[in-house]
């Protein structure tokens, strides 16, 4: 790249220096006026003169100094103004993981191509992004490709200082006058009023244009802008120039494309840190730690810059560790760069509104946020909050995952949280009188308002997930399906709120308890109801404790940790026992019956559930009695007592009918085709099963269509059915796995083998 960033006088281009703009015959000048061009006699030098009479002197004439020259006297003669028209910045690092972006900037600028902005339109692109992102680092390299497959005649770079700390922005004016000063132009010529500079402008990239041998465009790079006002003047004219713009404003430039940057994949993020270590260096195999350290940098382009020029500084620190120093952001500076001066330079333009949302917004516990619950975080209407975050996106201190979905970067986040909110006038919604300042602890306040509003509305969805016939949840949504769906788009936020410990979501683990068993979700499960128990039992809240206790022990159950899943039970009924919640106990008898069973305890969980049975039913909680009752009849069927669990399942199977509880009736006629199957009532079992799988088909219940599938397979299987044994026993694996569940996939799978190496034997179900 010999000559970028030298400047040489224009006169050892072997011609004459042209006058860019002006020198044209200006507009307005009746066609076929006379120029005339006399000489000067004597020995004339320096400043041209032009004049319709110059009398006396010019220069050095003769010793008598009697000159005299009329008409109009034009002097063009060999100038001296210095030209940056290969002034572009030289490359520094490795290019690391962006080349199809690059290939992509060089398809927009590509003078040759015949697409957007073909037939002489002016085209101008834009690489947008947010600060630290690479976006310079991109825009120069294009620049330098394109100069090493010749296709401009000049490249010029100008930094408009949009975001540049402790320097102020450059204006169009100004920025004009920087492009010009790289063509040559004579300073004296250039214009002061803005249009009257940009037509001056324009007209020097077509000079340049003509000049060059093969009249080849210009391209030129306008850097670090904040505002089409500072580059609205550098739209270039007709001749297929090209207007290169980065910003971390997504501004409305028109006539081209544009390329919006994110952070750099993993893979690429430790090329990056590696790429500044010898080859030599032990540290460049340590893939964990590396893998440690971008992710502590988020992937960002200028962390990683940062931290890999640390890591060659300190040629003993270990990548991991150096990941743990970084934990604050203020450590992000290796001398040269700052990323928390990158980061509140992009908030110089932004108002003291879309300032104190952004701060708040870094408290937001989950990955992302909806508009809603980023309008109920900042206190403000939702068109008026949508409005704010539309700003903070243009201008990418925020990005849009979705529609009407928003996040932040980690590093982006944690600068947020380092701010203080001003104070603003803006009503608040859901806060105090239009026109007050914030409260004193904006941040905890804005905290409390999120996480109340997460909990307010799982508390919704969950009354529509539990709502049986007659039931009237709350209008917050429509149906079950749209309660649902909400709770899959926002279970990782809500399992977010949860992890915060905060006193206003410590119901929240009880609110999910449904969800996440339906969704099988038993991990987050256990970690929840693992949280919601110590904070309890720190609190002294013995009855919100035991229920802790007993949704705990359900998950543990769901794992197949039975032994720990008997020992939470144990405990919630002692707790309730000791809270004198007779109602409680009988939940706990239930779910540790259950518990009780799957080792083998079959006697102590009949004990179990008769006594959930007689509590329920003597308080008057017939959808629990029925639960119990079909317990109670899976725990007869384990002891061979036949006759009686048919008899417990089909008043199991009648009570869930009667309060309309559909998953508890589809539940025990599964169980009852389990219990009909082994008294040889076949027929009827087949006829169990389908109700059981009309309903888990209807709901979405795959883990349950999977569990009958399974039954139906043997039951086929016993009948001599092999062909449809075996396509029930091949669904049902494919669904125990998507669901998971791999001991179940396991025994299902078994059985198909079974079956199809000895299709007469008996299968296991």
């Amino acid at each position: 790249m010999a000559g970028f960033g030298e400047n040489r006088p224009r006169g050892l281009r072997g011609r004459k220096n042209r006058w860019m703009g002006p020198k044209r015959t200006p507009e307005g000048t009746p066609p076929g006026t006379a120029r005339t061009a006399n000489t000067v006699g004597g020995d004339v030098s320096g400043t041209a003169v032009q004049a319709e009479r110059v009398e006396g002197g010019a220069g050095n004439t003769t010793t008598t100094n009697t000159t005299n020259v009329t008409h109009t006297t034009v002097v063009e003669q060999e100038r001296g103004l210095p030209t940056a028209l290969q002034g572009l910045p030289p490359l520094v690092g490795e290019f690391v993981g962006r080349d199809e972006q690059l290939r992509g900037l060089l398809d927009l600028v590509d003078p040759t191509t015949t697409g957007t902005g073909g037939g002489g339109a002016v085209v101008v692109s834009a690489v947008a992004g947010m600060g630290g992102v690479g976006k310079t680092a991109l825009a120069l390299r294009a620049a330098h490709a394109a100069w090493e497959r010749g296709w401009f005649s000049a490249y010029l770079f100008v930094d408009l200082h949009g975001y540049t700390p402790g320097t102020d922005p450059l204006t169009g004016a100004g920025a004009l006058d920087a492009l010009l000063r790289q063509t040559g132009a004579d300073l004296e010529d250039i214009p002061v009023q803005a249009d009257q500079r940009a037509a001056f402008y324009r007209s020097a990239l077509v000079d340049l244009s003509q000049d060059d041998a093969r009249r080849r465009p210009v391209l030129v790079i306008a850097d670090n802008a904040h505002h089409t006002d500072q580059v609205q003047h550098l739209f270039p004219g007709t001749g297929r120039h090209r207007l290169l713009v980065t910003s971390r404003e997504a501004l409305p430039l028109g006539g081209g494309g544009s390329l919006s940057l994110d952070t750099l994949t993993p893979e690429a993020a430790v090329k990056v840190l590696t790429g500044h270590l010898p080859p030599t260096d032990p540290r460049r195999q340590d893939d964990e730690g590396l893998e440690a350290l971008a992710g502590r940098c988020g992937y960002l382009p200028l962390a990683l810059t940062i931290a890999a020029a640390l890591l060659a500084r300190k040629t003993r620190l270990a990548p991991a560790r150096l990941a743990v120093r970084l934990g604050e952001l203020s450590k992000f500076t290796d001398g040269r760069h700052d990323l928390a001066a990158v980061f509140e330079a992009s908030l110089t333009h932004r108002s003291a509104e879309e300032r104190r949302v952004f701060a708040l917004l870094g408290s937001n516990p989950g990955a992302d946020i909806s508009t809603v619950a980023a309008a109920a975080m900042v206190g403000l209407q939702v068109e008026d909050a949508e409005e704010v975050l539309e700003e903070l996106a243009a201008a990418h201190l925020i990005t849009t995952p979705a529609e009407g979905r928003w996040a932040m970067h980690d590093l982006v986040a944690a600068h947020a949280r380092t701010l203080t909110p001003p104070a603003t006038c803006a009503p608040r919604h859901g806060g105090g009188p239009e026109g007050t300042a914030p409260p004193a602890d904006a941040r905890e306040r804005a905290l409390e308002r999120v996480l109340a509003f997460y909990t307010q509305t799982a508390a919704a969805a969950d009354d529509h997930l539990r709502a049986l016939p007659g039931d009237t949840p709350p209008e917050v949504f429509s149906s079950r399906e749209q309660a649902l769906a909400w709770l899959d788009t926002e279970i990782g936020n809500l399992l977010a709120c949860v992890s915060t410990a905060h006193h206003t979501v410590m119901h929240l683990p009880f609110i999910l308890a449904t969800y996440l068993d339906l969704r099988r979700r038993f991990d987050d499960d256990i970690d929840a109801h693992t949280l919601a128990r110590d904070l309890y039992h720190q609190t002294g809240d013995t009855h919100r404790e035991a229920v802790a206790w007993n949704n705990l022990g359900k998950a543990l159950r769901q794992v197949r940790r039975f032994d720990d899943a008997i020992n939470a039970h144990t405990r919630a009924h002692d707790l309730h026992q000791q809270a004198g919640n007779a109602h409680g106990e009988a939940v706990a008898w239930s779910n540790l019956g259950l518990a009780l069973a799957e080792v083998g305890r079959s006697d102590e969980a009949i004990n179990a559930h008769t006594r959930a049975r007689e509590a329920f039913h003597q308080a008057g909680d017939t959808h629990r009695e029925a639960g119990a009752w079909g317990n109670l009849g899976t725990a007869l069927q384990e002891v061979g007592r036949m006759e009686e669990a048919i008899d417990a399942l089909t008043r199991a199977r009648d009570l869930s009918r009667q309060v309309g509880d559909a998953r508890g009736e589809a539940m025990a006629w599964n169980n009852l085709g389990l219990a009909l199957r082994e008294v040889g009532r076949v027929e009827e079992a087949l006829e169990a099963f389908a109700r059981d799988l009309a309903y888990c088909r209807q709901v979405g219940d795959g883990h349950g269509e999977a569990q009958t599938l399974h039954n139906v397979g043997v039951t086929l299987a016993g009948l001599g059915r092999v062909g449809e044994a075996v396509q029930a026993l091949a669904r049902a694996v494919e669904l125990f796995e998507a669901a998971g569940d791999d001991h179940r996939a396991a025994r299902a799978r078994e059985a198909l083998d079974q079956l199809r190496q000895d299709p007469g034997g008996e299968q296991e179900s």
